[in-house]
């Protein structure tokens, strides 16, 4: 490292004026043993106590032992034990015995709910076992509440696999008194309940859709769910509302009670009309549509009816020119296009374009590499070696062309012009010039789309002549 001269003045001793004394060493750590949050073990003089869930999971598994280093890099470490374990002060001695463990600790809950038992369990459940009271812990952890081998406070196949599921509130007595029956609250109450949710495919439900589920027989009663948006949606027709994983598609959304009548033929006084007229049917078949481009689409055919979608801003463009997959008023529909409103009749035709006939040129510039003669300035042939075909210099040479439309059989490199009508667009530099040659980079009259990319504005073409 270099050199050096004269001695240094010795450090002082280390000591544990930063971290705590808590006094007698608790046990050792033992990698056999099984410890939960709070759990404190001792070891090289140091005490550490084991974290909170989910943490706390590793406290017990091997690699995680406190104050020991993983894989080194150089002299980087890696100190996995810290996931688990915080080191909580420095002791001496042991810890006195206590006396005859209580439940004073705990807090009594009253009168024991039910046993635990194979069911279906949602967060916040509570069951009893032993005179102790558990929660059943948030999704997605209350999945396993109602699973054999999650049973609270018994060691399965999977040693304390209960405790990803339960979480202990305190103790109890007795037994809980009958609760009342359920109210309904008025405020909250949809009207009159629509169809009981059955199973379908993951396209049965869209997002709004209610349907009802029984939750008693005598009296009936019954609550409604709302299908979530897309992509959420996909699973309303898979799991009911009630079941695990029904949460994923559905929300609650109130209290019913009797039938969903017959609603009135659908009007269209809430949607705007657009006195232009209707423009062009969408299409299938059509790959071209931009942001912002509109098309009709009939939604009766007697009366005749059609209503008005716009393609929506970049990114989901790209979503207009895909076919039935996102046909409008479809599933997927509403992630390509914008609902405007109603129209009626069609949109005069416009004027046939004029063709642009200015003199729109820029000057481009093309570099290509030609034979030399050895130490010509530029040669990669020095002065007095044998002159070979190896030797090549670049040779640029510069001309007027004129700015064309884009078009899909050009090559377009750094510095080429087209043109959107008399607007001029310059293709980038190295590496977003590769996409100069693409159709869904290709420039057009709005500032916010995916073209910035790979064009930049060049000015505008002289006035056509």
């Amino acid at each position: 490292l270099g050199s050096c001269n004269g001695t240094m003045t010795p450090t002082a001793s280390p000591n544990y004026v930063s971290i705590t004394d808590v006094g007698g060493c608790p046990a050792e750590f033992d990698s056999g043993a099984d410890y939960d949050e709070g759990d404190r073990v001792s070891k090289d003089g140091l005490v550490y106590t084991c974290k909170s869930w989910p943490s706390s999971a590793r406290c017990s598994q091997q690699g995680y032992e406190p104050g020991t280093s993983g894989a080194c890099s150089g002299h980087a470490c890696v100190e996995y034990w810290k996931d688990a374990w915080t080191v909580t002060g420095y002791c001496s001695g042991t810890i006195a015995p206590t006396t005859a463990p209580n439940f004073s600790s705990l807090v009594d809950v009253g009168g024991c709910p039910d046993d635990w038992s194979v069911q279906s369990y949602e967060e916040g459940d509570r069951v009893h076992s032993m005179g102790l009271v558990y929660e059943c812990r948030q999704w997605p952890f209350s999945g396993h509440c109602g699973q054999a081998g999650y049973e609270p406070n018994v060691n399965s196949a999977t040693t304390d696999a209960w405790k990803r599921a339960w979480i202990l509130k305190g103790h109890c007595s007795g037994s809980r008194g009958p609760t009342g029956a359920p109210s309904f609250d008025p405020a909250n109450s949809v009207g009159a309940c629509p169809d009981e949710w059955s199973a379908g495919s993951n396209t049965k439900y869209e997002e709004g859709d209610l349907v009802s589920v029984s939750v008693s027989t005598t009296p009936i009663r019954k609550v409604a769910y709302r299908c979530k948006a897309w992509p959420y949606s996909g699973h309303c027709g898979q799991y009911s509302p009630t079941v695990f994983g029904g949460d994923q598609g559905w929300t609650f959304a109130g209290s019913c009670d009797g039938s969903t009548g017959p609603t009135a033929s659908p009007v269209f006084v809430s949607l705007t009309t657009d006195s232009s007229g209707c423009p062009a049917e969408w299409s299938a078949s059509t790959t071209d549509y931009e942001a912002g481009d509109r098309v009709s689409y009939s939604v009766s055919s007697d009366p005749i009816r059609k209503i008005v979608y716009k393609c929506r801003d970049w990114p989901n463009t790209g979503y207009c020119n895909q076919g039935a997959g996102f046909e409008p008023s479809t599933q997927y529909g509403s992630m390509a296009w914008t609902l405007m409103g109603a129209c009626d009749g069609s949109i005069a035709p416009t004027a046939a374009p004029v063709v642009y006939s200015g003199p729109c040129e820029y000057n481009k510039c093309t570099t290509t590499r030609v034979s030399c003669t050895p130490g010509e300035s530029g040669c990669s042939c020095s002065s007095g070696t044998p002159a070979t075909s190896s030797c090549k210099k670049d040779l640029t040479t510069c001309e007027d062309v004129s700015v064309n439309t884009w078009s899909n059989n050009v090559d377009y490199t750094t510095g080429d012009v087209v043109r959107v009508g008399t607007k001029r667009f310059r293709c980038r530099e190295w590496p977003n010039y590769l996409w100069c040659r693409m159709s869904s980079y290709k420039p057009v009259l709005t500032s916010s789309n995916i073209w910035q990319q790979a064009w930049r504005t060049d000015g505008d073409c002289p006035p056509a002549r």
